[in-house]
């Protein structure tokens, strides 16, 4: 009983101050978007990032089947993964994101992704 009173304070303290109905902070302002319908096509747009990878063996198997998804950076500094742990995140990206990766790509993916090993983009030109 002792809860439910302190609760009913609370809330007409909030409602004295404003603070029960006044927008949240990070709304500033800008109207909320209404959420898509079911089935509506939603269009996001990324922001532009580095068209292809630089010029290296394989390189054009992995701008066609993973820049969709991740950037140039993001690619190039991965860490040094065996091939069954890139082919697993393959599969995954497969499964579980919907990646339209082209099944004939991945041995050039996995090529690509095995000898990156971490080394930082400037050191690959």
């Amino acid at each position: 009983m002792r809860f439910n009173k302190l609760l009913g304070s609370l809330a007409v303290v909030g409602l004295a101050l404003g603070t029960a109905s006044s927008p949240p902070a990070l709304a500033k302002g800008r109207p909320k978007p209404a959420p898509p319908a079911a089935g509506e096509t939603v269009r996001i747009e990324l922001p532009p990032g580095d068209d292809v990878l630089p010029d290296r063996r394989n390189a054009e198997a992995v701008d066609r089947n993973c820049l969709s998804c991740h950037s140039t950076e993001t690619i190039l500094n991965q860490p040094a993964l065996s091939r069954e742990v890139w082919k697993a995140e393959i599969d995954k990206m497969r499964a579980v994101f919907g990646a339209q990766i082209d099944p004939d790509a991945d041995d050039a993916i996995l090529a690509y992704l095995t000898t990156i090993n971490g080394v930082r983009r400037d050191r690959w030109r």
